[in-house]
């Protein structure tokens, strides 16, 4: 796909633009040493995955080191961007308390100190590709990795197996998030309520798992 996205999309999780590479904004350039585009790995798709909205799985095995994508999205200033995050929590609560997140914040991965020291950070939120459904979690079987790191001092990211990861296993990564305690928090709950209302759904897929598999012993249609 021009668009990167060689992946199997749910058409209600198509919410964000498709880039084929990162972008530049804030005064950012995208260095564009280290190579073409790190493509998705062509064994890794998107699906649902209570609590969490949507997340990225393998249909193979997939051995530690294995690259599974290059982390496309927007390259921001972070002063900038958190400002913006901010006047967002402003406008919706009156607060830009740190707690609780809002889903705007869930998509950025620091990239490195940027031209001015302020910080950079790869934003996925309103454009990216298939690797900015991949959750977050504590223990994670994958890490960002940079690579291609330009004059302006920041790097591009891709992803990268830390473990073997099994078929049909859902590929997680650290967004550090959890280095926050009130933001830990605060995920955990959000985390919990979401679960909560999802139950019937992760039942049903539940059954529909177990249905396919017994098909699929019996040497019947899958």
């Amino acid at each position: 796909s021009t668009a990167g996205l060689s992946f199997v999309l749910p058409s209600s999780a198509a919410r964000c633009r498709a880039l084929p590479q990162s972008e530049g904004r804030d005064g950012l350039q995208v260095c564009r040493s280290g190579g073409p585009v790190v493509r998705t790995h062509p064994a890794l798709l998107v699906a649902p995955a209570p609590p969490c909205g949507y997340g990225v799985f393998t249909t193979e095995r997939l051995a530690k080191g294995t690259k599974l994508g290059e982390y496309v999205g927007e390259a921001r200033g972070y002063d900038v961007w958190c400002e913006e995050i901010k006047a967002l929590k402003r406008a919706a609560r009156g607060s830009d308390d740190a707690v609780p997140f809002i889903p705007e914040e869930l998509y950025a991965a620091w990239t490195g100190s940027g031209p001015k020291d302020a910080g950079v950070v790869v934003d996925a939120f309103h454009a990216g590709n298939t690797m900015r459904f991949i959750n977050c979690s504590c223990a994670p079987n994958a890490t960002f990795s940079a690579f291609g790191r330009g004059s302006q001092n920041h790097s591009r990211l891709q992803v990268v197996a830390t473990r073997d990861i099994e078929p049909w296993e859902q590929v997680s990564v650290n967004y550090g998030w959890y280095f926050d305690d009130a933001t830990l928090q605060d995920v955990r709950k959000e985390a919990v309520k979401a679960f909560n209302a999802d139950l019937a759904g992760i039942r049903a897929l539940s059954a529909w798992a177990v249905a396919r598999r017994a098909r699929a012993a019996s040497g019947g249609a899958t």
